[in-house]
Order: structure tokens, then C-alpha cells, then sequence
């Protein structure tokens, strides 16, 4: 097994990096009271629903204990966590070799990687929405955090990885027939040679 970095395998380890430095950061959405002199903010994101049951932040944009809003954010969480999970899968399997003699495999976890990776994009833009709209006509309002700007450059890695193992498949598919055609020429160039060095002494011994 040929441990191996290629542009599939970089740019995945990047997705990861991006998604986990994204999850791990709280602030997806900003909740922000105008009339606060203070100038205190309600965040929400993926580590909001680690300790859901225990948080002290107030629910109220989220549409309450049991809101659409906070079960958005689980959803949000879960694809999260399984992009991470796919984006991992794949990374680890490119990089231990596993594309070589599984091309399709790996090419199907970069892809699945890249799709799940758009609905994260959904769920969050769903959840602003949401929050967006509890908020609406109160001297709350909604913000985009910074963790979402970290998990879009993650989704543009995860489609360039996605994009290298297609390139990848199709060089290591053409690679063979080129090999064979090489063979093919040098099996049939002596026997070529032989023809023409038989030829000679066949027109030699026909006067006799």
C-alpha cells in the first residue's frame, strides 16, 4: 500500500480543516438588540446544540425550547458532522492508496462530500430564515457569523477535491490503453524486421 498526497487527498484535508474549524467556532448567527446599549449579542450554531438542555441563551429567536429554529440548528449539526464524516472517509482512503485499485469508491465519497457539503448552505439559510422571521418587527435583529464564511471555503474545497478525482480517474483510465499500445508496437516491430531480413535470401535461392 503506497501512502500518497494527491490534489484529491490536499484539497479534502482542507475541507476537513475548514468544517471542523467552522463547527467548532459558535457564531453562526449573530441576534443582535439595537436598543441594547451594551451591545449584546445572541449566538447560535452547531456548538449551541452540544448543551442545548443546559444553555442560558435565550431561545426566543429560535421559536422557543422546542422552535423550528433550534431544531434547524440539530439539522444543521447532523450535516455537519456527516459531511465530516464523508469528507475524513475520503480523505483517508486517497491518501492510504485505496484510489488505485478502488477508483470509484474514492471518487464516490469525494462527490457525496461535495453534495452534502451544499446542504449545509441549505439548513443554515433555512435557520436565518427562520430566525429572520421571529425576530421581524422587534428591535432584534439577524446577523451571518463568521463560521459560515469558514464552512463556505470548506464547500469550495470539497468540490475541488471532487473535481481532481474525476481528473485523476480519467488519466489513470486512459493510462493502461497507452501502455498496451507501446507494447503492442515494440511485440510487433521485430517481426517486422524478420520479414524483411527473409525476404532477401527467399529471392536468392529461387534461380536455383
Amino acid at each position: 500500500m503506497t501512502l500518497s498526497l494527491t490534489p484529491a487527498a490536499v484539497c479534502q484535508c482542507f475541507t476537513l480543516v475548514s468544517l471542523c474549524t467552522s463547527i467548532a467556532d459558535p457564531d453562526w448567527i449573530e441576534v443582535e438588540n439595537s436598543t441594547d446599549p451594551r451591545g449584546r449579542q445572541l449566538i447560535y450554531g452547531v456548538a449551541f446544540t452540544l448543551h442545548a438542555g443546559k444553555n442560558l441563551t435565550d431561545t426566543g429567536p429560535l421559536g422557543g425550547a422546542n422552535g423550528m429554529g433550534l431544531w434547524l440548528l440539530y439539522a444543521l449539526a447532523a450535516v455537519c458532522y456527516g459531511t465530516v464524516l464523508f469528507s475524513s472517509s475520503s480523505f483517508l482512503l486517497d491518501f492510504l492508496g485505496v484510489g488505485a485499485f478502488q477508483p470509484q469508491l474514492v471518487r464516490a465519497l469525494h462527490v457525496c462530500t461535495a453534495v452534502l457539503s451544499v446542504g449545509i448552505l441549505g439548513v443554515f439559510g433555512t435557520s436565518m430564515f427562520v430566525i429572520w422571521r421571529n425576530v421581524k418587527g422587534s428591535a432584534l435583529q439577524a446577523y451571518v457569523g463568521e463560521s459560515v464564511f469558514i464552512a463556505i471555503l470548506g464547500i469550495l474545497f470539497a468540490f475541488v477535491a471532487a473535481a481532481f478525482s474525476f481528473f485523476s480517474q480519467s488519466e489513470m483510465s486512459g493510462a493502461p490503453s497507452l501502455t498496451y499500445a507501446v507494447q503492442e508496437a515494440a511485440d510487433t516491430e521485430p517481426l517486422m524486421g524478420g520479414a524483411e531480413r527473409e525476404e532477401p535470401a527467399g529471392q536468392e535461392a529461387s534461380p536455383d
